[in-house]
């Protein structure tokens, strides 16, 4: 499936969806399938009017790594896990907590499986697009640890953290390898 073809699929999903939940949205909303997206399924960013506090604008991008990987469904229930995100941005609340949870069930959309837990196993996906790897960290003991983005320097040069496997040996102590 083309792009263009699937973000137009996805405008009348968000049309359909919009008109059955009276989700309060008529302003711009940008969707977006991207080649870049792995380090998850999908993404929504909305933008509120300061004076007012009305979502002004909203963009979904959608990972096309799960599409192609994955196929249309599991591409299109993240899309409605999404537009669930955006509904409950427009109620003036964010993250996952369980309104919307309950949302996202109504709109057939689907959740990992430990965010979903018993009361939305109904929900539960585990068909998650895999991050590129681009960093290796190894403790001294010889545990790797393979990472799309680079460990903050503040999270490096805490002794706080510890190696999971050894719980000996600190995050200071162990090498940092670039993989191109």
């Amino acid at each position: 499936m083309r792009i263009l073809e699937a973000e137009n699929r996805l405008r009348r999903i968000f049309q359909d969806l919009r008109n059955e939940f009276n989700i309060p949205f008529h302003n711009r909303l940008e969707i977006v399938i991207s080649s870049r997206l792995r380090s998850s399924n999908g993404h929504c960013e909305c933008w509120r009017r300061n004076y007012t506090g009305e979502v002004e604008f909203c963009k979904i991008t959608m990972s096309k790594a799960l599409l192609d990987e994955f196929g249309w469904i599991r591409f299109e229930k993240t899309f409605r896990h999404e537009v669930a995100h955006l509904a409950n941005s427009c109620k003036g609340k964010k993250g996952h907590d369980e309104s919307f949870k309950r949302l996202c069930r109504a709109m057939g959309g689907s959740m990992n499986s430990k965010m979903a837990g018993i009361r939305y196993a109904d929900c539960a996906d585990t068909g998650y697009v895999k991050p590129i790897i681009k960093w290796i960290y190894t403790c001294p003991c010889g545990y790797k640890k393979e990472m799309a983005k680079r460990m903050s320097v503040k999270k490096r040069g805490n002794r706080a953290y510890l190696c999971g496997s050894c719980r000996t040996y600190h995050l200071d102590t162990w090498t940092e390898n670039k993989i191109a």
